[in-house]
């Protein structure tokens, strides 16, 4: 038993001693001034790795502020893209819708054109009829009762009656005649003036009746004999 008390002692002493000497150890090592001196090293040191991230943070605050401002801007002008998109298209729509009208309009316009001219050459075609039956009469009436035709200016034609006057049978009995835009007879101008002209080119209109117009015309200035 005391073998074993004695190989405890020992090694407690060696454990002490172990102790003690690391404690003396830290005790020599140990320098207030040294200490205070690394602790503001250290504190230098983390202060300026605070400033470095300070700086680093408020670097990165200004990229996300100017990051914010583009982003900004670049929405404001994809919105205004898309406001002047939209008016282009509805600029687009009008001047197709125009294009359009304009379309139909000249299409109207070429279809009454050829209605025009569809009745122009169906009035040019009555027309020379109509004076194809004129000179027909005309020239009866020429032979018979001494009538005389005369083209004048505007496209008119001056009919003058002689052997009406028994008295005076070269005296002159006239009227001026021309065909309208619309294909009738138009009487301008009467020498002597008859009351009834008005009525004989009526009843021309309705029966389109040349020599009967002239026979009448004839008749009407015989009764101012």
């Amino acid at each position: 038993m005391d073998i074993f008390k004695e190989d405890a002692q020992c090694q407690l002493n060696e454990k002490l001693n172990e102790t003690r000497i690391k404690f003396l150890s830290l005790w020599e090592n140990y320098n207030p001034a040294g200490f205070k001196q690394r602790y503001r090293e250290s504190l230098k040191i983390t202060e300026g790795k605070c400033l470095e991230i300070y700086e680093e943070e408020k670097q990165m605050c200004e990229k996300i502020q100017l990051t914010k401002k583009v982003i900004a801007e670049q929405k404001a002008f994809i919105e205004q893209t898309r406001l002047n998109m939209e008016s282009v298209n509805k600029n687009f729509e009008n001047i197709e819708r125009q294009k359009q009208e304009v379309s139909e309009k000249i299409k109207k316009l070429k279809e009454g054109l050829l209605t025009k001219q569809e009745l122009i050459s169906t009035q040019k075609q009555e027309n020379k009829a109509k004076l194809k039956e004129l000179n027909t009469s005309a020239e009866m009436f020429k032979k018979r009762m001494g009538l005389e035709i005369r083209k004048v200016h505007g496209e008119q034609l001056q009919f003058i009656f002689k052997c009406i006057s028994h008295k005076n049978p070269k005296q002159p009995f006239t009227f001026l005649l021309k065909i309208s835009e619309e294909g009738n007879y138009e009487v301008t101008s009467c020498e002597p003036p008859l009351e009834c002209m008005p009525l004989l080119q009526e009843k021309l209109k309705e029966t389109n009746n040349f020599s009967a117009f002239l026979a009448n015309v004839r008749k009407a200035f015989t009764t101012l004999v």
